[in-house]
């Protein structure tokens, strides 16, 4: 037993001293010191990260327990410390240490937060099946065949161009996930398009309508023309307009689709039925039931995002969730299916890095949320 004391007391020297800064110490061999040095030099942080998740308390007393069954035994083995063991010193140590280890272990796994940061303003625009273009790049003016666009500080300014050619683009724009942009198009309508978001139009509206198409989430001022109604496309709904404020979110793989009245009127079609829609009203289409609900919101709370907030009344969890999945790059996961269900109120910076935001989540529910690269867990 005196060969395990021995071990044990130098398992914690080489513990205090690879968990500080102070790699000397006099009760120690050079060749102790050296493997440390060797150890401290990286060795152990490699290490450490790959055997963290693996660590298994219960695996580890058990193997304890057997070790010391071995070293009672008339002859018991003598274990050297060798030189060639530099690479695994911290493992065989902690496995030593026993129940010391476990502290050590927690104790490494609460040291670094992972820092998840919010998205900005990045898009790319295919003009007929033509190659993307960056829509990232600063002052460039985009020359087109009646029209030009003007990129500047994460906006596309449409503009008419003088032009004899009567040859009319489509043009479309696609925002990937950690992504926002904002378009003026060619009649002076104003769209704000949200993360994993994608809208196709004409380079210039002719005929009797102008018509865009909408996958996701975008918010839309709308140039008043009474003589030209503007319509949006999604898959499910068709909105007609002639000069408004409203949030459409029509998510290919989200169940609902949710369309929001800020000012003005608005006729709402779905399959072969219609709503006109007052402000502060909002119209939730049921894509597998193909029914609607109609209720009374405040239609600022789902514009917030074109003003930097996410703003979230009596939201269920895995629409909160989506949202901030799409805006910091993240796929969610859930331990229980139930939990989709919980619903809470939130009011935050959308330009803050996403843990704060999880904390005040998990401070108002019965919940636990963690990061894993990039995955969001829902425990």
């Amino acid at each position: 037993m005196e060969s395990i004391k021995t071990y044990i007391e130098r398992a914690r020297i080489w513990a205090k001293l690879i968990l500080s800064d102070d790699l000397s110490n006099s009760e120690l061999k050079d060749s102790e010191l050296d493997d440390i040095h060797s150890v401290a030099s990286g060795k152990y942080e490699s290490w450490r990260e790959s055997q963290i998740q693996k660590f298994d308390e219960k695996k580890i007393w058990r193997n304890i327990e057997m070790k010391l069954k071995v070293f009672q035994k008339p002859e018991p083995k003598i274990i050297r410390l060798l030189k060639p063991w530099r690479s695994v010193a911290a493992a065989v140590l902690l496995m030593v240490l026993g129940t010391e280890s476990y502290f050590i272990f927690q104790d490494l796994k609460t040291v670094k937060t992972v820092e998840v940061l919010p998205g900005e303003s990045l898009a790319y625009l295919q003009v007929d099946n033509q190659s993307k273009i960056d829509l990232s790049v600063q002052d460039t003016l985009l020359l087109f065949h009646q029209v030009n666009a003007q990129v500047d500080s994460g906006q596309l300014v449409y503009s008419t161009a003088e032009s004899d050619q009567s040859k009319i683009e489509t043009h479309t724009i696609n925002v990937p996930s950690k992504g926002e942009y904002f378009v003026q198009l060619s009649d002076g309508t104003k769209v704000w398009m949200n993360s994993e978001s994608s809208l196709k139009f004409k380079s210039k509206f002719t005929g009797q309508q102008r018509v865009v198409d909408l996958v996701g989430e975008a918010y839309f001022e709308v140039a008043k023309n009474p003589n030209k109604p503007f319509i949006v496309r999604t898959a499910n709904t068709y909105v007609k307009v002639l000069g408004t404020k409203f949030n459409i979110k029509a998510y290919a793989d989200e169940a609902y689709t949710y369309t929001t009245l800020k000012e003005g009127k608005v006729k709402l079609i779905m399959d072969d039925k219609q709503q006109v829609m007052a402000p502060n009203e909002q119209v939730v289409f049921d894509k597998t039931k193909h029914q609607y609900t109609k209720r009374r919101v405040d239609a600022s709370i789902y514009s917030a995002w074109t003003e930097g907030q996410f703003v979230f009344k009596d939201e269920r969890l895995e629409d909160i969730l989506n949202s901030l999945s799409r805006w910091y790059g993240l796929k969610v996961f859930y331990k229980h299916a139930q939990q989709k269900e919980e619903r809470f109120s939130i009011s935050v910076n959308r330009y803050d890095e996403i843990q704060p935001l999880l904390n005040h989540i998990e401070l108002t529910g019965d919940i636990h949320l963690k990061i894993n690269k990039s995955a969001l867990i829902v425990e």
